[in-house]
């Protein structure tokens, strides 16, 4: 794949887009403020798991959010009827039992 376009103009492009500001995507991507200010400047590259991470908060490909010449909006992911009730379920809970529940998951992946 080429790359048509710098990682920081399309992440400034998506913020504006969104009518998210810094601080938010620092936020739900869990990524440092000061790191982010380089991102968003060009003065530095992020690492590949916070690229996903902040495509994952932004909806978007992380190929594309890279730079390059792919697809901008991820393809849908098809569930099983076992996910979807898991999901279905997941969504019913507390923040509580949320959280329990993807702590239980992360150690069970271990």
């Amino acid at each position: 794949m080429e790359k048509i376009a710098t990682f920081a103009d399309r992440l400034k492009s998506l913020l504006e887009e969104k009518g998210l500001t810094q601080a938010d995507i620092c936020r739900l991507a869990h990524v440092d403020r000061s790191l982010m200010t380089k991102y968003l400047k060009g003065t530095k590259f992020p690492k590949i798991d916070t690229i996903r991470r902040i495509a994952n908060v932004l909806y978007v490909n992380p190929d594309w959010l890279e730079g390059f010449d792919a697809d901008k909006v991820p393809k849908p992911v098809q569930l099983s009827p076992l996910e979807m009730d898991f999901v279905m379920g997941f969504r019913n809970l507390s923040g509580d039992d949320k959280y329990f529940i993807l702590e239980y998951i992360k150690k069970k992946q271990e």
